[in-house]
């Protein structure tokens, strides 16, 4: 039974819920055009969250299979790997590339915690976020290089973005929220 009361999105276990929230899901998490999305109810993101890493594996799947095809064509690893990370970038928007530039430059040159969330607020990216950035997808693209060898990288690519959507829920359960009007007060 849930713990949460039946909202305007209807109870939270029918099929219709979960398809639902699916759709929630990826219009959130992605830039993939919605049929309708104007017409349905404010989805409630709280219950939504718990489709997330569904939505990850999806976005997981989509990156590779682009390396799949790059390393069809016969592209070198390291290519198809930038191209694999590059398909998850444009299926999120860079959604996580820009919070991962944001929270580098807050913290990187914030030094009280005004500070810092005024700087994560910013639309500017700073020398902190840059690096970051070059860093991240360096690693990935390095990563999923050597994994091309063995062919494991579909699976790791499905995986680590399914976990990833996944430990954003974990986190905003359970840490402490920095501000009352950020995304994990409202999901």
């Amino acid at each position: 039974m849930s713990d949460r009361p039946e909202d305007s999105n209807g109870p939270p276990f029918t099929a219709a819920a979960w398809l639902q929230d699916a759709r929630a899901a990826m219009i959130f998490l992605t830039r993939i055009p919605a049929a309708g999305a104007g017409e349905a109810p404010t989805p409630d993101l709280a219950r939504a969250s718990r489709a997330f890493p569904l939505i990850g594996a999806a976005i997981g799947l989509v990156a590779g299979i682009a390396m799949a095809l790059a390393g069809g064509l016969g592209l070198p690893p390291p290519v198809a790997a930038l191209l694999a990370v590059g398909a998850g970038v444009l299926m999120t928007g860079a959604l996580h590339e820009d919070g991962l530039a944001d929270t580098a430059d807050g913290f990187g040159g914030g030094a009280t915690v005004p500070d810092k969330l005024a700087i994560m607020r910013d639309s500017r990216i700073g020398v902190f976020g840059v690096l970051s950035l070059i860093l991240s997808v360096g690693l990935r693209v390095a990563a999923l290089a050597v994994l091309a060898s063995s062919g494991a990288a579909l699976a790791a690519l499905v995986a680590a973005h399914a976990g990833a959507r996944g430990a954003v829920v974990v986190v905003m359960r359970h840490l402490p929220q920095a501000r009352a009007d950020g995304l994990a007060a409202g999901a």
